[in-house]
């Protein structure tokens, strides 16, 4: 008897654990969005629960974006889990879609919404420019171009300040001697110390400690897989903290956040806050003038805007220069050309500046060759749509993710397709192909900046 009541609660125990198992995997396949909706773009087939991933167990590839973009078109959608995302390919398709204020969203990400959690003590993850959207977006992106535009970005007034750096880099490379220079984060301190003087009026000289140790566990979106399916798993961005693998990564973040609150606190202390007009100042001032009201400038939002910046400068500047030092390498040929140039332009042991540029058209040649071969923005960040709308024909419901893919191998439209590799043989370089003539040099006097 003591045996059959023993074996019925075994079975009870065993069927009880497997309804509870059945009864999670039922709501998880509810819960799904398998398949497509009606008129929804094509791709691979979406399962329930795993999406595509019986295809791209470790995430998308280059190659399979490249694969369904040719079979399906410019629009083409897979999926990851219980979430759809569509690949949108070409310019003039790129364009149009995120043209539409329903695209404008932005998507629960580990370098940004992660981080945000992080640094608000997980009371918002919608911070900064590039993780939000919406009157935040709109907001906070209207003050910073304002701003810009207002110091002179992008125009000639921070020249001495980029001549002063490039000084200090080549001086660095030739203290080094013989010895190999790595290349990952050469160029990281001169792109920041351009970026700080816009956003605090300040600049790092070459040793400083501080600054160098964090520079050398930088973490860029480069550095991760973004499209890994880890980062596709429901709520992750809240509770990636309490993983492992994933909480190591945070950290570095983290680090990177809290010298940005420590650096603000040291500038709006100094004696010269009160008179400087950078990024920084003006925003705190905007903090201190709508503090008895609902707004949306707090210094959580002002951390996440500088550390935009300082990701958006130094993850394009400094892999284009990278690249560009590579392919130069490459072509020795080409660097005897460009030097060849500066030569008969330029005075020995001058910095060229913007005044020079319209004197220097191979070498201008090189570096948008060099920018068309890197193709930084291969893959574009990710967007979500925040009502139901209707893009190039196709119906995308609400909640949506949205990749942009601009193919620098297969252009679309009847183009011409250019080399994939760098070549002297384009239209822009071959152009630029001519006898070098000595001219006279344009001696100038140049003004010497001193920055302390």
């Amino acid at each position: 008897m003591a045996g059959l009541l023993g074996a019925l609660a075994e079975w009870l125990t065993t069927s009880w654990v497997l309804t509870i198992f059945l009864a999670l995997i039922s709501l998880l396949i509810y819960l799904s969005p398998g398949g497509r909706p009606k008129n929804f773009p094509p791709g691979p087939r979406i399962l329930p629960v795993i999406g595509s991933l019986h295809l791209i167990p470790l995430g998308p590839t280059r190659k399979f974006m490249q694969d369904i973009r040719k079979k399906y078109g410019n629009m083409a959608s897979f999926g990851m889990f219980n979430t759809r995302l569509v690949l949108v390919s070409e310019a003039s398709t790129v364009k149009e879609v995120f043209a539409q204020r329903a695209t404008s969203g932005r998507p629960d990400m580990m370098f940004t919404t992660g981080r945000h959690y992080t640094s608000t003590n997980g009371r918002t993850g919608n911070l900064g420019i590039t993780g939000s959207w919406g009157e935040l977006w709109e907001e906070q992106r209207r003050f910073l171009l304002h701003q810009l535009r207002d110091l002179g970005f992008g125009k000639t007034s921070y020249e001495p300040i980029m001549l002063q750096e490039i000084t200090e880099m080549l001086d660095h490379i030739t203290k080094q001697g013989d010895k190999p220079i790595p290349m990952k984060r050469l160029f990281h301190r001169s792109v920041v110390n351009m970026l700080w003087m816009m956003m605090m009026g300040k600049r790092y000289p070459h040793d400083h400690i501080k600054l160098n140790k964090i520079l050398e566990t930088f973490l860029l979106p480069k550095d991760m897989e973004l499209l890994s399916p880890v980062w596709f798993l429901p709520n992750i961005c809240k509770y990636m903290s309490y993983i492992p693998v994933l909480k190591n990564e945070l950290a570095r973040v983290n680090k990177i956040n809290e010298f940005i609150e420590e650096e603000i606190k040291e500038f709006i202390a100094s004696d010269d806050f009160d008179t400087n007009n950078s990024v920084v100042a003006t925003y705190v001032r905007e903090i201190e003038k709508r503090k008895n009201g609902t707004s949306h400038y707090t210094m959580a939002q002002l951390t996440a805007l500088v550390w935009d910046m300082f990701v958006a400068g130094i993850e394009g500047t400094t892999s284009t220069l990278s690249m560009g030092v590579k392919l130069l390498a490459e072509n020795p040929d080409v660097i005897k050309k460009m030097q060849d140039e500066l030569d008969a332009v330029m005075d020995k042991g001058t910095l060229p500046s913007f005044s020079d540029r319209e004197r220097l058209p191979y070498i201008q040649a090189t570096v948008q060759e060099i920018q068309r071969v890197f193709n930084f923005a291969r893959y574009g960040r990710i967007h979500i749509t925040t009502d139901d709308c209707v893009l190039c024909g196709y119906c995308i419901p609400k909640g949506e993710k949205d990749g942009k893919k601009k193919a620098a191998e297969d252009k679309a439209g009847g183009k011409r397709q250019q080399p994939a590799s760098f070549s002297q043989e384009t239209p822009l370089v071959r152009k630029c192909k001519r006898t070098l003539i000595e001219c006279p040099r344009q001696r100038k006097k140049r003004q010497q900046a001193v920055y302390d």
